[in-house]
């Protein structure tokens, strides 16, 4: 699954806007207030009429889609302000391997309380696709389920998520689907919470198979091992993204913590993770959400999953809390922990746009009319 260009009518303060994308790595920057959230929340509802196809995706909260209150307010001479409609954003990309270009148009006609953002026939048809892959899923084929997903910059501290035990491991019955990688997706936070109890539970399950193996004088069990697969997935991605620019590594339960995830320090012993920095919690929870998605989408991938889902993954200020040292390499790293994904991030660092190819970036201005472009920008980062 890829997203190549979007056309932005009358949505925020965007009257019309078109922008195309890397197929594997766009960094927005613009000043502050210049549209960069706005391009990601833009792309959220292009990937909506996906995510629905999905029960699991379509149940989860405030679907995303064009809201009243997004449809753009133009002022006039009188100093009356009127909302501009139709409100649109429409989409070109691929859902397929060599499928060919698909396009989708998502609008909004009218403001009645009565009306929705209302799809085209090539938004019904992504819906299907999302439709069709979940059929196959309940009949035990082993197809590759594309993440999708949007981090926004509520992702540290939404809902507490670090304060929370990990002993609540009792899962929820959808969440042994394959599909429930698709819950929360395009919420605007992490879902580490869900996480925690996820990851707790694989490690208390895989800790109890190897119980069963030593009592019994067996080798570990099928299930055992493929829980065994999931963790090492799992740590690995965050290792690839905290181990060198900090020396943490090996995220793990321990029930002599409180029952927590903690992770280690060749210098500074077992910390449990609420007890880090912003910017090493921030990152957990960024690659905790996208590895768990990728094991949970497809598990037949086992160890490999997070390297070889492909996907689309929407993360806002993706430097948020770093230092600047760290900066340089965040991009790189996730890049190499997820290196299938279609990144669109945006970002207010120098440092981050330091590593990266101009064909990589586009700055959010105005033209020479006045009117808002996305361009490349001229010189060498």
């Amino acid at each position: 699954m890829r997203l190549d260009k979007l056309r932005i009518q009358n949505y925020r303060f965007f009257g019309e806007f078109e922008i195309d994308f890397d197929p594997h790595l766009t960094i927005l920057i613009a000043s502050n207030g210049g549209g960069k959230t706005t391009i990601l929340d833009a792309a959220r509802v292009a990937l909506w009429p996906f995510v629905k196809g999905f029960d699991l995706g379509s149940q989860t909260g405030k679907s995303a889609t064009i809201q009243n209150e997004d449809v753009r307010l133009a002022q006039f001479s009188s100093g009356n302000m009127e909302s501009q409609t139709p409100s649109a954003i429409e989409a070109w990309g691929e859902w397929a391997d060599n499928a060919g270009q698909d396009h989708w148009l998502q609008q909004r006609l009218s403001l009645k309380k009565s009306t929705n953002t209302i799809g085209d026939a090539g938004s019904k048809a992504l819906t299907s696709f999302g439709k069709s892959l979940q059929e196959q899923v309940r009949n035990d084929t082993h197809v590759i389920l594309p993440m999708v997903t949007y981090l926004g910059t509520s992702r540290l501290w939404y809902e507490g998520r670090f304060t929370s035990a990990a002993a609540q491991t009792t899962l929820d019955k959808s969440e042994y689907s394959r599909t429930s990688g698709y819950l929360n997706c395009l919420s605007y936070s992490s879902s580490f919470k869900t996480f925690t109890a996820w990851y707790s539970w694989i490690y208390l399950s895989y800790r109890e198979a190897q119980l069963i193996a030593l009592e019994r004088k067996e080798k570990i069990s099928d299930a055992g091992l493929r829980f065994e697969q999931i963790i090492a997935a799992i740590k690995d991605a965050i290792d690839r993204l905290i181990k060198v620019p900090t020396g943490w590594h090996s995220l793990e339960y321990s029930a002599s913590h409180q029952q927590q995830l903690v992770m280690h320090h060749a210098e500074q012993g077992v910390l449990p993770v609420d007890m880090l920095s912003d910017g090493l919690r921030n990152t957990i929870a960024m690659v905790a959400d996208l590895a768990f998605r990728a094991c949970k989408l497809n598990p037949h991938l086992e160890a490999r999953a997070p390297l070889e889902t492909p996907g689309i993954a929407l993360i806002d200020e993706v430097d948020m809390f770093l230092h600047p040292y760290w900066q340089q390499s965040i991009i790189g790293s996730l890049r190499a922990a997820f290196p299938a994904m279609q990144f669109i991030v945006t970002t207010h660092s120098p440092q981050v746009l330091s590593t990266v190819r101009r064909e990589n970036i586009r700055v959010i201005g105005q033209d020479a009319r006045g009117l808002l472009i996305a361009s490349q920008p001229l010189a060498m980062t």
